[in-house]
């Protein structure tokens, strides 16, 4: 999904559409509407608004289609002060663990010099394990 696609669905898959988010944001339902259709070349969608319109809605859309246009990645951050601190020391201990795994999945093939198919999967899982740690 394109940016301004992500854009369009988020404030119309709103409760209510763009009548009922547009107050939230100072603006008309009909202007918040023409900026996200992009038929109306004078309205424009700012990036400001669109950060407002992710917090007050929590769709993430809009941001899971710019990252995927600069080729990157999305991932939400673990809410860590709900966890409490007993459950953040652990989950921060266990990223660690899955960090060195990595490294010394990667020193270990890198050993001989060369890297095969197998040692190449291998640190591809351990990278794949450290990623879903941190998620």
């Amino acid at each position: 999904m394109n940016v301004l696609d992500a854009a369009y669905h988020t404030v119309h898959d709103y409760p209510g559409g763009a009548e009922s988010l547009a107050p939230r944001l100072g603006k008309r339902g009909t202007s918040l509407s023409a900026e996200v259709s992009g038929r109306v070349p004078h309205a424009k969608f700012g990036l400001l608004d669109a950060v407002k319109v992710m917090q007050l809605t929590g769709d993430k859309r809009m941001a899971h289609a710019f990252a995927a246009a600069a080729g990157c990645m999305l991932l939400p951050l673990p809410d860590l002060a709900a966890a409490g601190d007993a459950v953040t020391h652990t989950l921060v201990a266990q990223l660690a663990k899955e960090f060195s795994d990595v490294v010394g999945e990667v020193a270990a093939d890198m050993a001989d010099g060369q890297v095969t198919d197998n040692e190449r999967a291998r640190v591809e899982r351990e990278w794949g394990e450290l990623i879903a740690s941190g998620h």
